[in-house]
């Protein structure tokens, strides 16, 4: 009888985490941090999109092709709004260069979608930031929860260099201060040349050294040029 009372307890859980649990509430967040690079992929799905911007533009409360793919540019400027990025404490836009993928087959050819459809369809949106300097750090606070819902969840994943760091994003905990550890390289110096140039000062003291020592060689040159003639001299006087 008791296990019967806990097998049946252990259904009730389960089945009441499943109906709390709906991915129409939840979107994902991949962040790639290079020394220079940031490449940041969010994943919604369509009912999510639609909560956040206008797409169904003819109202007939179905979403074409034609409708998502003229809504990208207002949804990019939704996320630049709506998504905050502060790169070495300093804030940053995401930019007008997103790139969308949806998540399903033959895209092109998907029929009109209707609101029970779009929960399970999802599209990506890319970001791809060069960085000029060393990107040491960056903030990314969501500020979507007041459109996209209260009980909306971000799960967040942060990969870099083969370690991977999950952080959940809600309304309770909208932001995360990610460093990435990366430093600037130190500044190589070049060896000094063996060659030793002597100063300036130590230059001058020496050329008086050099001037008397070739007074000293020509007094002895003209010495010796003397006695030489000398010699011839007194050779003569003797013949």
């Amino acid at each position: 009888m008791n296990r019967k009372c806990i097998t049946l307890f252990k259904t009730l859980l389960l089945a009441t985490a499943s109906a709390c649990a709906h991915p129409e509430d939840q979107c994902e967040m991949q962040i790639k941090p290079a020394p220079h690079v940031l490449e940041a992929r969010f994943t919604f799905n369509l009912l999510t999109l639609t909560k956040c911007v206008r797409v169904d533009a003819d109202g007939d409360g179905m979403l074409s092709v034609g409708e998502l793919k003229a809504a990208e540019p207002a949804f990019t400027r939704y996320l630049n709004e709506h998504i905050k990025l502060e790169v070495n404490q300093r804030t940053v836009p995401w930019g007008e260069q997103a790139e969308y993928h949806y998540l399903w087959p033959r895209f092109v050819a998907t029929p009109p979608l209707g609101e029970e459809e779009l929960a399970g369809r999802s599209m990506d949106v890319i970001f791809v930031l060069p960085q000029k300097a060393l990107l040491e750090e960056f903030r990314i606070r969501f500020e979507i929860f007041e459109q996209a819902g209260r009980l909306h969840t971000i799960n967040g994943r942060y990969e870099q260099d083969g370690r991977v760091l999950e952080v959940p994003f809600s309304l309770q905990k909208p932001e995360h201060t990610y460093e990435t550890g990366y430093v600037e390289e130190p500044v190589r110096h070049e060896e000094p040349s063996k060659e030793v140039t002597k100063p300036v000062e130590a230059q001058k003291a020496d050329e008086p050294k050099s001037s008397l020592g070739s007074i000293v060689g020509w007094v002895l040159l003209a010495a010796v040029l003397l006695a030489l003639g000398y010699l011839q001299v007194r050779r003569r006087r003797r013949c």
